[in-house]
């Protein structure tokens, strides 16, 4: 009987604001033009990060005596305070952990330094080493950053030993050792950029992975954000029908305040889940936009629906009308918006202000989104809900005690 109760409430509330054009305009026109507009500003279908790349390195190198372990040495290059701005280097133990890193989000790239490095530099001429650039796909300027950094480390180390090679031949003196010195630098530069020695070799976890798309960074946002509007036009109806003396009626009859409320939470999150999915329908169909697995999106839309309708609810249960609902939510949202990063995506995701993002539920849901966009395991996206459905829980409860004194 309760279900039933909170079904005609929900669905009552549904059909009125499916008759709101200017709120449906607000929740699905305005998210998708901006979407557009600031994707084209930013660059299009590129991807794009503006915070220091997060490598992971795993030195797998033995050395050959002590104190010639090449692969530390260019590990102290990525850990080098000189580049503290660009690069964010942290060891681990292995190629597996630097590549789970990656795979989970927590890393951009890994360099996997191979276990004959240094031998290959030390070693004969016809032995080679391959330095490893496991790489997310869609942090396209961290990836030339570190592809930059580890290509010229190599050169530089390929130079060194072609003017060892140079010089060994040089010193073997006779006749036509000028000629054998040019020869053995000409072995080991090659193409004008990394040589043989020394090479790169670049993988990505695209086989089970796409890009993120600008507009499809940007379009996660901006759904964010209006979502939590397009809650609150929904949940104003309560202040209307308190005005009109509906809710007093309402909550004195037998019916529970519990049910009654479940019932306006229920017009709400159906109301943003609706709306939620058309945005993700018209970003796949007018953007392009993958945003990841039916798993994945389908539990980020019905986190994303609850979040917005219990923070709507409990506005509504601390003000006394429609426009300090408006100008207090307003004031809520666009705090939550700048500090949870719906302006700009997870491209700062480190220092201080990763730290204020991952405070809100926002955050959170939109760290979400990039997990799903990227094809990241179901498990990793369903990791960055648990927050945001502990504020779920904590608003509801907060709105539901309010209502319940308000029409004691």
């Amino acid at each position: 009987m309760a279900l039933i109760k909170i079904w005609s409430i929900a669905w009552k509330d549904l059909r009125s604001t499916m008759r709101n054009v200017p709120a449906l305009v607000m929740m699905l026109v305005a998210p998708l033009a901006l979407a557009g507009l600031l994707g084209l500003a930013f660059g299009g279908g590129d991807s794009f990060s503006i915070s220091a790349v997060k490598v992971a390195v795993a030195n797998g190198d033995q050395g050959v005596t002590a104190g010639q372990n090449l692969g530390a040495s260019v590990a102290g290059v990525l850990a080098n305070r000189d580049l503290k701005g660009l690069i964010e280097s942290t060891t681990v133990t292995d190629a597996g952990a630097a590549r789970a890193r990656v795979d989970d989000g927590k890393a951009a790239d890994a360099v996997i330094i191979p276990p004959g490095f240094s031998a290959a530099v030390y070693g004969s001429e016809g032995r080679q080493a391959a330095v490893e650039l496991y790489e997310n796909p869609t942090q396209d300027v961290g990836n030339s950053i570190t592809e930059a950094v580890v290509g010229h480390t190599l050169l530089d180390l390929n130079g060194a030993r072609a003017a060892a090679a140079a010089a060994a031949a040089a010193a073997g003196g006779g006749r036509g050792h000028d000629a054998a010195a040019k020869a053995a630098a000409a072995r080991f530069i090659t193409g004008g950029g990394v040589g043989k020695v020394l090479t790169i070799a670049q993988r990505s976890p695209t086989s089970k992975g796409h890009q993120a798309s600008t507009v499809g960074v940007v379009l996660a946002g901006m759904m964010v954000f209006f979502t939590l509007f397009g809650a609150s036009n929904v949940a104003r109806t309560i202040l209307t029908e308190d005005r009109g003396g509906t809710m007093p009626r309402l909550m004195t009859t037998p019916t529970s305040p519990s049910v009654i409320v479940g019932g306006k939470f229920a017009s709400v999150f159906l109301t943003v889940t609706v709306q939620i999915t058309v945005l993700l329908v018209a970003g796949a169909l007018i953007f392009g936009i993958h945003w990841g697995g039916p798993v994945s999106v389908v539990v980020l839309t019905l986190v994303g629906a609850a979040v917005a309708s219990s923070l709507a609810l409990v506005i509504i249960s601390v003000v006394k009308t429609p426009g300090q609902a408006g100008a207090i939510g307003a004031g809520i949202y666009l705090v939550l918006a700048l500090a949870g990063g719906n302006f700009t995506g997870t491209a700062t995701n480190a220092g201080a202000y990763a730290t204020v993002q991952k405070s809100t539920p926002n955050g959170w849901l939109l760290h979400g989104w990039d997990a799903a966009m990227r094809n990241t395991s179901v498990a990793h996206v369903l990791a960055q809900l648990i927050v945001p459905l502990a504020f779920t829980a904590v608003f509801f409860a907060i709105a539901a005690l309010r209502f319940r004194r308000r029409y004691a």
